[in-house]
């Protein structure tokens, strides 16, 4: 008893002394020191009697899930920044134990309160929903495994463009999952949906992380505010709280709403990353103060797109690159649902064009007529050991990487025109193109003073096709004069069709049409029984390559190539050498 007594009047001691610690006023720094992040996250479960069978994160008015995944280890989560102070849930006593009070969860939207019927018709709407918008991404994802498959690393914007499609992939992936398990519900299934929380401790005021703790709900205070605890009910070490619950909500209340707090990071002078929502979308990136009320977005707060950002249009579209005062300017690739990838240099939102870099890793062609044997009253020879290409001509001179010099690596030679007019070199030129072992292919030179059928036999009577050579080609070049005077586009485009299908029936490969660019604008967007089972081979003079999805495209008619005499016609092949090894594969004539 007598060595008990010390001890006893210690512990006293001690308890009077803890107790007057904590009856003493809190001060702001240990109220400063007691605060950390807080990560609230939400998402809907529905079910099918009592199996989770779709997640989503959020629901708007019309009733439009978005975030959707049947994977509930890819739950998509509606995530919201929130304060929180460390507190003890027993005034006056250390009790913390892992207590955190914070701001209570958003209330969840009135599905939670549908009954079974209804919920099975808001599962069917949303298979629709993801199915229609499956389609659209399909779409897009097919215009930028194109763009992937024709380009490689050292092309502009290829990396972003590549990117962007393993984006694309991921969620056209996930929306045949969803589309395929909402379709698989049984339509005797019990649907049943519930509201998911969760809340994760992140890090105190003064930088030390938690490691992401996770939390439980202990106890909801009208909705404002809740209690929480680690799941591993304990407090780190670091932490000595004194708040109660009930100075902590007190606390809480001097502090900005969760849905106030939108952090912007600096990036460089004179802009900052940053979210703008105008009327067509939401832009993430870099932004500017806008001083032209002209350009001046609804809803940006007086911000405008300036410098490189991503633009996410309401319609599903999308558009990554370049911004001046709110316009697309310089390099930039967008893609849509409904259209077709435009990547490449933009102007004050014009699609101008892509601008290739021409090197020798690309393939290069040309064609040839009697104007590479006739020039100014005198005839000239092909000195077919000497042919290189020496010159891409004027307009792809800036875009040029290194010296030009690069060898031959297919022929078109012209064949006939209309019904009648024979090449008078074609014979000569041909034999020696195959003797040198370059890819060789025919063209006819279409009219229309005479019909596509015509034209494609005579054509089909003068023209050699042998084991090994390029598919033949259609070239229509004529005036709008010629075309209003043969009977207009449609009599025009029915025979070029016509031309087609004949020499295709004929060689057993679908010939390539050849058009100019403004042609192509002007005839082709409505002549998809044309474009749509034959190859395009464009001709634009640019620095920029033609819009169309094409075979190859002619660059210049100003060219060099040794042992041609004056200026050649060139070609480059739209993509690389696998590419262009698989084209072989499937577009030359087989014996």
């Amino acid at each position: 008893m007598r060595h008990k007594r010390p001890a006893i009047i210690v512990g006293d001691v001690m308890l009077v002394l803890l107790l007057a610690w904590q009856l003493m006023p809190v001060s702001q720094r240990e109220v400063d020191r007691d605060r950390l992040d807080m990560k609230i996250e939400t998402y809907y479960e529905v079910t099918a009697d009592g199996h989770p069978v779709f997640f989503f994160a959020d629901i708007n008015d019309t009733m439009e899930a978005s975030g959707g995944s049947v994977c509930a280890d890819t739950i998509t989560t509606h995530n919201i920044d929130a304060p929180g102070f460390w507190v003890n849930k027993i005034p006056l006593v250390p009790s913390c134990m892992g207590h955190i009070v914070t701001f209570a969860p958003p209330k969840p939207k009135s599905i939670v309160k549908m009954d079974s019927a209804q919920l099975r018709h808001f599962v069917i709407m949303q298979m629709i929903r993801s199915d229609n918008r499956l389609a659209g991404l399909q779409r897009m994802r097919n215009e930028l495994h194109y763009y992937v498959r024709k380009h490689d690393i050292a092309d502009y914007g290829y990396g972003q463009i590549a990117k962007f499609s393993s984006v694309i992939d991921k969620q056209v992936d996930s929306l045949e999952r969803i589309v395929d398990t909402l379709q698989n519900i049984s339509p005797k299934a019990r649907i049943g949906i519930r509201f998911v929380t969760r809340y994760a401790a992140l890090k105190t005021a003064d930088g030390h992380d938690t490691i992401n703790r996770r939390c439980r709900i202990v106890e909801d205070y009208h909705g404002q505010f809740c209690l929480v605890r680690t799941l591993s009910g304990t407090t780190p070490l670091f932490v000595a709280p004194r708040m109660s619950i009930t100075r902590g909500m007190e606390e809480l209340l001097k502090l900005p709403a969760p849905d106030e707090r939108r952090p912007t990071k600096t990036s460089h002078k004179g802009t900052v990353d940053k979210m703008v929502i105008d009327s067509v979308g939401t832009y993430v990136g870099q932004v500017a103060a806008d001083t032209a009320q002209s350009v001046r977005k609804r809803g940006s707060g007086g911000l405008v797109p300036s410098g490189l950002g991503k633009m996410f249009y309401d319609d599903g579209s999308y558009y990554e690159g370049y911004w001046e005062r709110g316009l697309r300017n310089g390099f930039g690739f967008y893609v849509s649902p409904s259209d077709y990838l435009q990547a490449g240099t933009w102007k004050n939102n014009v699609f101008k064009g892509e601008r290739l870099t021409y090197n020798a890793n690309r393939i290069y062609g040309i064609d040839l007529s009697r104007h590479q044997h006739e020039h100014d009253g005198k005839k000239y020879d092909i000195d077919w050991s000497r042919l290189r290409i020496t010159s891409l001509g004027s307009a792809a001179k800036d875009n040029v990487r290194g010296k030009v010099d690069y060898p031959v690596s297919f022929i078109y030679i012209k064949s006939t025109e209309g019904c009648t007019v024979l090449n008078s070199y074609y014979y000569a030129d041909y034999a020696m193109a195959r003797s040198k072992g370059v890819r060789v292919g025919s063209y006819h030179f279409f009219s229309t003073t005479s019909s596509g059928y015509d034209q494609a036999m005579a054509f089909l009577r003068k023209s050699r096709f042998s084991d090994g050579d390029l598919t033949p080609v259609l070239d229509v070049e004529p005036t709008d004069a010629q075309v209003e005077k043969m009977g207009g586009s449609g009599v025009l485009l029915s025979n070029v069709a016509r031309w087609l299908e004949t020499v295709y029936k004929h060689t057993g490969q679908r010939p390539i049409l050849y058009v100019g660019q403004t042609f192509a604008h002007k005839y082709l967007h409505d002549a998809t029984a044309i474009t749509g089972n034959y190859l395009v081979w464009v001709a634009r003079y640019s620095e920029y390559m033609p819009t169309l999805k094409l075979a190859m495209w002619q660059l210049a008619p100003d060219g060099r190539v040794d042992g041609i005499h004056g200026n050649v016609d060139i070609n480059v092949f739209s993509g690389y050498r696998q590419e262009y090894d698989d084209f072989l594969r499937s577009h030359t004539i087989r014996k």
